[in-house]
């Protein structure tokens, strides 16, 4: 949990502060250490591809539904950009490793992501990575509902294939 803490405040102080090359970077320290020999876990691959399609949907929808803005983008400033990718990267690799207790309690996880969700959306705001520009608060409910389901997708996915690789090797 303290590479994806590290990789957060890294991310969005470098988004604040122009500094892109931070969050690349703190990316491959976190999944050089979860890939590491003996703490790699089936199926942390699949759920960085999938966090990150993801992250790319709803951070996207949030920017062009205008709800947030983003600092630190790129050419295709109606997207979400890579730093906040990178954060969902970061936390698919937390669902095997500090984050795996959720797996068997989905809908507590629910209610911690509609709950924590505008929390961290907030306190990038507060360091300057993201402008909340809605003036309802339309974007809170939106994102608790998005996060809501998220979370416990991400979860249910690991769990899943973590089933698909034990009947793979009970077949063998």
């Amino acid at each position: 949990m303290l590479w994806m803490q590290v990789l957060w405040f890294g991310s969005v102080i470098g988004a604040a502060h122009q500094l892109l090359f931070l969050a690349p970077i703190l990316m491959i320290g976190f999944a050089f250490w979860e890939f590491r020999p003996g703490r790699h876990v089936y199926g942390d691959f699949q759920l960085i591809l999938v966090a990150v399609l993801i992250g790319l949907i709803l951070d996207t929808t949030w920017v062009r539904l205008g709800w947030l803005e983003f600092s630190g983008g790129w050419a295709l400033s109606e997207r979400a950009p890579l730093w906040i990718l990178l954060l969902w990267a970061g936390l698919a690799l937390t669902i095997n490793h500090s984050l795996a207790w959720l797996q068997s309690r989905l809908v507590l996880a629910a209610l911690l992501a509609a709950v924590g969700s505008p929390l961290t959306y907030l306190a990038a705001a507060r360091f300057g990575a993201v402008d909340i520009v809605s003036e309802s608060r339309v974007w809170c409910v939106g994102l608790a509902l998005s996060w809501a389901i998220a979370l416990p997708l991400l979860l249910w996915l690991a769990n899943h294939l973590k089933h698909i690789k034990e009947e793979k090797e009970a077949d063998v």
